[in-house]
């Protein structure tokens, strides 16, 4: 597990004064992220950290992070407690993220019903960034990068350092 989501610091300036860029994070990325230190993670990570971007999400989608943590696979996996890995997610929400309220829909329909909360806020909030390994959310990506939101996988973010 992350240990410095476990003491996240508070949010940056730049976060704090809207100055950061707006990502959504599907469940899965924040699972690379926080609880399985993905390699792809490491240079998104490092921009929530330094507020150089900061983390939208909704109080459902941290509900169904706190659940899915507290699934005997994750917790295999990543050795861990469900208490220490909900609290590791609720920090780091705190610390790198935005409460966003719950979304309307949005015009683009993601083929699976699960995932339509992500594009849906990443469309009302103006987010520059959904990340995703999901196919069914990245297959909207051609139509919703003309109106300034790109949906790609970590390891297309091609951020500098």
């Amino acid at each position: 597990m992350a240990a410095a989501a476990l003491h996240a610091p508070a949010p940056s300036p730049a976060a704090q004064a809207g100055e950061a860029l707006r990502w959504v994070l599907d469940t899965n990325v924040v699972l690379d992220w926080l609880v399985f230190e993905d390699a792809h993670m490491r240079k998104p990570a490092n921009w929530l950290r330094e507020g150089r971007a900061c983390w939208l999400h909704t109080p459902a989608m941290l509900e169904e992070l706190c659940d899915v943590v507290s699934r005997d696979q994750v917790l295999r996996r990543a050795r861990a407690e469900a208490g220490a890995l909900g609290r590791c997610v609720r920090d780091a929400a705190r610390a790198h993220g935005i409460l966003m309220p719950e979304p309307a829909p949005c015009p683009w329909r993601c083929s699976d019903p699960d995932d339509q909360v992500f594009i849906d806020l990443a469309a009302q909030a103006g987010a520059q960034c959904l990340l995703t390994r999901d196919k069914a959310l990245l297959a909207l990506a051609p139509r919703c990068t003309a109106l300034g939101l790109r949906i790609l996988r970590p390891a297309d973010l091609g951020l500098p350092d």
